[in-house]
């Protein structure tokens, strides 16, 4: 009997342990966080600039974490704001990578802002928080630091905008343009920024004016929040065939506005940032018709190719609308482009294709001869890691503003219309 007993108390905590639901094993944070790879996109997002630069990041981060992510780990975007501020940017890009663990950073805008984020960047792979930053500002002095201390810099790439040193070439080829459509162009009036950048600029385009036989007759600089430049309009016409503007922290509506109302008889022609932007047509009450200007790293709404068509399509369907301004174009490149190193990286057979030394390399692989293909045409990469710029890359297409359309006039391979000028400007 005792034999017995024992043997049906076995039995019972047997059927008893059958009985019990196994126990799941639950996601830790450090397996989740395994299972994530952290993106940071930076920016002053209080702008369209900084909104078209998240909108983008977050379009094409969906897009690949529908399509399985990264080497299977999901994207998860994390969103600073530089509100134009060196303090609050620097202090910003920190707690991305210090305190969120983003592997990439993507942005930035404003160069005095860029430039002191660069130096917190190399601090901070100097303590062992390595960052790959694909950024935006265009002075040619962010990527001057990567040629002068590679090895503090060299995280540093440029895929979203073009070097301001290649501005010049693209407002030079669009006055032989002009002067090619009938235009008689000789004496050059500029208004720019009073700002790094365009000091920066100045220095490759005042000798390259020079070399095709043009005369500065004026410069003026403009200061942020300026809105009065008829002074300004008034000398132009006075000495000037042309108003070439270099503008990117003064916004253009002003002065476009008053070049229409006061009938200025000579075109404007140059760089206005916020000429790019889709809603400038509203912005001017239509009074920026006529304008010619540079579209930065090719960014308007022109399909040139079929990936320039679905991401103007997918952004209208997620946002309601085409992107708010020309930072999106870019923003949205540099994830595929980070996602294409870390792949390569990986089929290398890389111990940690995340990693950003080892990214480095695979990102410098992307050359004029081995290119990336983006939505604005070839990414390629120079040895100071610029974007390399010129047909078929990267450019600034010159575009105009006719009857409420971005129009590319230039260069002719994918024009999508004619120069016209208002009926006040003579055109011989």
């Amino acid at each position: 009997m005792r034999r017995f007993g024992i043997l049906l108390l076995i039995a019972l905590l047997l059927l008893g342990c059958a009985g019990e639901k196994p126990v799941e094993e639950k996601a830790t944070p450090e397996k989740k966080a395994e299972n994530v790879i952290k993106i940071g996109v930076i920016g002053p997002m209080d702008t369209k600039y900084g909104t078209a630069m998240a909108n983008a990041v977050k379009l094409a981060a969906e897009e690949i974490n529908d399509q399985g992510g990264i080497l299977g780990k999901k994207i998860e975007v994390v969103v600073g704001n530089t509100k134009l501020d060196q303090n609050t940017a620097t202090s910003e890009f920190r707690r991305l990578v210090v305190d969120e663990g983003c592997k990439v950073i993507i942005g930035g805008f404003s160069s005095g802002v860029a430039l002191s984020m660069m130096d917190t960047m190399a601090d901070l792979a100097s303590s062992g928080h390595k960052v790959i930053w694909l950024g935006d500002a265009s002075s040619p002095r962010l990527t001057d630091k990567v040629a002068q201390d590679y090895e503090h810099y060299k995280y540093y790439f440029r895929p979203l905008v073009l070097n301001a040193s290649t501005f010049p070439l693209d407002m030079v080829e669009m006055l032989d343009f002009l002067k090619s459509q009938g235009l008689n162009i000789k004496k050059v009036a500029i208004i720019r920024d009073n700002a790094l950048w365009t000091d920066d600029v100045m220095k490759v385009f005042k000798p390259l004016l020079e070399e095709h036989g043009y005369e500065i007759v004026m410069d003026e600089k403009a200061e942020k929040g300026q809105t009065d430049f008829s002074s300004f309009l008034i000398k132009a016409q006075e000495k000037a065939d042309v108003i070439v503007p270099i503008l990117a922290h003064v916004r253009g509506d002003s002065l476009v506005k008053q070049w229409a109302d006061m009938k200025i008889k000579i075109p404007i022609a140059g760089h206005d940032l916020a000429a790019i932007d889709p809603d400038f047509w509203k912005a001017t009450d239509g009074k920026c018709f006529g304008e010619i200007y540079t579209a930065d790293g090719g960014g308007v709404p022109s399909p040139i190719n079929e990936k320039m068509e679905h991401f103007l399509n997918a952004y209208k369907a997620k946002f309601g609308h085409l992107p708010e301004a020309y930072s999106a174009y870019g923003c949205y490149d540099a994830v595929y482009l980070y996602k294409a190193a870390v792949e390569m990286a990986a089929k290398a057979g890389e111990k940690d294709p995340f990693d950003p030394d080892v990214l480095v390399k695979y990102l410098e692989k992307f050359d004029r001869e081995h290119p990336f293909e983006g939505v604005r045409g070839k990414i390629a990469f120079t040895k100071n890691h610029d974007l390399v710029w010129g047909d078929g890359f990267v450019r600034n297409w010159i575009c105009q503003w006719q009857e409420g359309k971005q129009v590319v006039l230039y260069p002719n391979y994918m024009a999508t219309g004619k120069l016209v000028l208002p009926d006040w400007i003579e055109q011989s």
